[in-house]
């Protein structure tokens, strides 16, 4: 019996050290996946100071119009509750970003303040990082930074604020700067060679390093005055992101954003549409040449919206202009590998409670479950003390007019707007302070006139957002042929995505050009202006003869392809531009509406 027990004994012992040595060799169960995680971006560009509602409308779908019906949307108020709620959604893992012009060509309640307050409203946005635009050089790069650092602007001679702004620094006599972070990787100082601000940013969100590039285009100094963009250089966007794609993986980035101040468009019907028919535009071959790093692409500049994917699978988006759209971009992110595994974007509406009328006056309802976003009241109260200090001279009315003029071009190329302004600005340089050299033709370009006057009476507030830039005249020499090689460059630069460079003439002088002959031929080679064609109050231009012509400061420095401006001789700076438009519509009476008259198109 013992000896049976102890039998027993050793073989439950042996079948143990089986079952112990069976557990340490087993492999150790594995562990389910992590989720994927979510990465949210809140993207916005061309804000272009527009802390008040802009006016205008978006076109959106409504089930029960199939052409759409068009929204009042915008103000940075509503914006801000737009970021808020939207933000809600993934609270730990968003950015907000921008792609450039979110100053510049600002409203009066921004600009009047040297863009001050867009700088502020900003910040309590909650914006994160923003490209460079163009506008953001208008006024030079020691402007540009003190956008970012602060400080006040500088006080001319006389103790005022300068040229341009009623006062600085409006908040307990200081400003901050910037919250947010500008990148600028492809704009160098001439003199040290180092970025005007650093070309990248690295953050992270939900465990994963995202790398942000900052850039705008490169062809900038193009189409910004030449003192605006003094000692800088402007690089390849292509090479630049390429160079940099490397840099922001070796410091840990799995995902690589891209915020460029350059765009394309779109032939789409609505805001809305996200089926991108007929893109096209400089940003295309951009995104296509960038390293297949690059996982997102948001861009700016051209004023469109719209949400598309390149065929390496880059996704591309822009939120319009002033305010009015914001897009939610959605990066689904594997834990493992902190790679992008499927994105998303679209565009929402910044819907404000405004009114929107139709072509009759009738007031349109909003698409069905479309309500108006309400106010932030933190953002509505600064946005509300810069426009009662600007009221005054906002709501001044300074003219009238026989009906709306707008930018909408003729077959010639001219608009109602332009055709006006050039006859104001050859008013304002040919009366008796001018002596014996007053202006005979005036021209102005169609890139300085921002937005439409639509009421027949014209405040100061509607003629300062038309033209926001606060131009001098300059009025000059130039003779019959470099007339003739004026009006040539308005086709050898560039046309801008979804419009023209056609300049707008003074009443008097006119000319015909042939659509036959073709676009951007170089200097000196195919003529698209008839020269015989060219006639100033019915008499023929002569080639040898001079002419006093009137032009803004930023076209006489060579602005948007003028080089020929440069060659003007026997300089007169005249009055500021809106001053000037201001004078002519307070001593017209009522201005009738121009007849578009003054250039043919042949073909």
């Amino acid at each position: 019996m013992a000896s049976t027990l102890r039998a027993c004994a050793c073989l439950l012992a042996t079948l143990a050290v089986f079952a112990a040595a069976d557990r340490a060799g087993a492999a150790p169960a594995k562990a389910a996946p992590a989720a994927p995680r979510t990465l949210t971006l809140l993207a916005l560009n061309d804000f272009h100071g527009n802390v008040l509602p802009p006016g205008g409308s978006v076109l959106v779908p409504d089930p029960d119009n199939p052409a759409g019906t068009r929204v009042s949307a915008g103000g940075a108020a509503y914006l801000a509750t737009l970021v808020r709620s939207l933000r809600q959604h993934n609270p730990r893992n968003t950015l907000v970003v921008a792609a450039g012009d979110m100053i510049g060509a600002s409203q009066l309640t921004s600009g009047l303040f040297h863009d001050e307050p867009t700088i502020d409203v900003l910040g309590q946005i909650g914006l994160d990082i923003a490209s460079v635009g163009n506008h953001e050089f208008d006024k030079g790069r020691d402007e540009l930074l003190r956008m970012q650092h602060g400080g006040c602007f500088p006080k001319a001679a006389d103790g005022s604020a300068g040229v341009v702004g009623v006062d600085t620094c409006m908040n307990q006599g200081r400003f901050a700067g910037a919250r947010f972070q500008y990148l600028a990787a492809n704009v160098r100082e001439r003199s040290s060679g180092k970025t005007l601000f650093p070309a990248t940013s690295v953050r992270a969100l939900g465990g994963v390093k995202v790398g942000f590039i900052g850039l705008t285009l490169a062809a900038t100094p193009s189409i910004v005055t030449p003192a605006g963009v003094q000692g800088l250089e402007f690089d390849d966007e292509v090479q630049t992101v390429n160079r940099l794609v490397p840099e922001l993986q070796r410091r840990g980035a799995t995902v690589i954003v891209v915020l460029i101040h350059q765009g394309g468009e779109t032939r789409a019907k609505t805001a809305l549409d996200k089926s991108c028919p007929g893109f096209s535009g400089p940003i295309l071959d951009l995104a296509d040449r960038f390293d297949k790093g690059v996982d997102l692409v948001v861009s700016g500049h051209t004023h469109q919206e719209y949400v598309c994917f390149r065929p390496d699978g880059k996704l591309l988006t822009q939120s319009g202009s002033y305010g009015r759209m914001l897009t939610k971009i959605d990066l689904t992110i594997d834990r493992s590998t902190g790679k992008v595994i499927a994105k998303d974007a679209t565009n929402h509406l910044v819907h404000n409670d405004a009114p929107v009328y139709d072509a009759a006056g009738n007031p349109v309802r909003p698409p069905a479950g479309r309500v108006p976003l309400l106010r932030d009241a933190g953002v509505e109260r600064v946005v509300r003390r810069y426009g009662d200090l600007s009221a005054t001279i906002a709501d001044a009315v300074v003219g009238r007019i026989a009906g709306p003029l707008d930018r909408k071009p003729s077959a010639g190329g001219e608009t109602t707007l332009g055709a006006v302004i050039a006859d104001a600005f050859l008013a304002g340089s040919s009366d008796s302070s001018y002596g014996e050299r007053p202006a005979q033709i005036a021209f102005t370009n169609r890139a300085s006139l921002r937005s439409d006057l639509s009421s027949l009476s014209v405040n100061f507030g509607q003629l300062f957002n038309a033209m926001p830039f606060n131009n001098n005249l300059v009025t000059m020499d130039l003779s019959g042929a470099q007339l003739l090689r004026l009006l040539e460059q308005q086709w050898e630069s560039p046309q801008p995505a979804g419009g023209s460079r056609m300049l707008a003439v003074s009443k008097g002088f006119g000319y015909s050009w042939d659509a036959s002959m073709p676009e951007g031929a170089p200097p000196g080679t195919g003529r698209r202006v008839l020269p015989a064609s060219m006639q100033l109050h019915g008499k023929p231009i002569e080639m040898e003869q001079v002419y006093r012509v009137t032009v803004n400061s930023f076209m006489a420095s060579g602005g948007d392809g003028y080089t020929v401006l440069r060659q003007g001789s026997r300089l007169q700076s005249g009055e500021i531009d809106s001053a000037v438009a201001k004078l002519y519509l307070r001593t017209r009476g009522v201005v009738a509406l121009p007849a578009l008259d003054r250039i043919s198109r042949l073909n």
